[in-house]
């Protein structure tokens, strides 16, 4: 049994290891039932179908994304959202983009079961713990600011966790605070590589100052 009392613990499901596409390890099993969205408010959202702590215009969740999901967000708020679905209908495939970096994270469920949000807290923060490859820093040397910005970042980090390598949490400065996931289809559009399979459930995340 696990802390929410639970009786079949969900199961990990490791996937392959690609730098450009981060497919979390999974939560939830066919026998696991999550909670409702009764904790929340939702009536008055843009995004009526997305759990409010997801979306940008209701979430009350600030947490440092250089912390995991677990030791960043409130206990009692992360025992409650816990492994409800991220979405009010069936969604196997959630794809999360961002203006602020140049990854996709794509969360897929195994079967019999849904997306939940603990996932996508949990996709955003390990897709920003790899290092940043010799690539992407071969693209962020020309633009001076960016560079600047990602090794003060780095140099406040490594004070903190020692790992002297470049994370990709670095790439976002001082805007490590989530802020919430939001739609928006011409961004999508533009983002979406030419010849890949486009997702249905394709979201911006949004990031500010802890």
């Amino acid at each position: 049994m696990d802390p929410y009392g639970n009786p079949y613990p969900p199961k990990w499901y490791p996937t392959p290891y690609n730098p450009h596409v981060y497919i979390p390890p999974q939560y939830g099993d066919p026998y696991h039932k999550p909670s409702g969205w009764n904790l929340f408010d939702r009536a008055q959202s843009k995004y009526p179908n997305l759990h409010p702590a997801l979306a940008a215009d209701t979430t009350h969740i600030r947490y440092d994304l250089r912390k995991s999901p677990r030791d960043g967000i409130l206990l009692t708020t992360y025992q409650q959202i816990g492994f409800t679905y991220a979405l009010a209908h069936p969604t196997y495939e959630l794809r999360i983009i961002s203006k602020a970096f140049p990854w996709t994270v794509d969360i897929r469920a195994p079967a019999g079961s849904m997306v939940t949000c603990t996932a996508v807290f949990e996709a955003i923060y390990t897709m920003l713990q790899e290092p940043i490859a010799d690539s992407e820093w071969g693209i962020v040397v020309h633009e001076k600011s960016k560079k600047e910005g990602i090794e003060k970042a780095a140099k406040a980090r490594q004070g903190k966790d020692k790992n002297k390598r470049l994370k990709r949490i670095d790439w976002l400065g001082d805007t490590t605070a989530f802020k919430g996931l939001e739609r928006d289809e011409e961004f999508e559009k533009k983002r979406l590589l030419p010849g890949t399979q486009a997702c249905a459930e394709t979201w911006v995340v949004k990031f500010g100052k802890p």
